[in-house]
């Protein structure tokens, strides 16, 4: 695996994460914000990413085989 692979599993969750919290924000969005179902299927795709990505940085690092 390159080290741009890595880098981009290191800094998907700084950018999914915000991506999420801000979209779902009636401050923020207003009228715009997303629904209620579409707010909890975007967390549990973020886990699911955010966990798969934790895995793949231990298996490049040697930690897990």
């Amino acid at each position: 695996m390159t080290s741009s692979q890595v880098f981009l599993s290191i800094a998907l969750p700084f950018a999914i994460i915000p991506l999420v919290l801000f979209t779902s924000s009636k401050k923020i969005m207003g009228e715009f914000k997303i629904k209620t179902w579409v707010k909890w299927l975007a967390w549990i795709a973020t886990v699911i990413l955010v966990a798969l990505n934790i895995y793949l940085i231990l298996q490049t690092v040697g930690i897990l085989k």
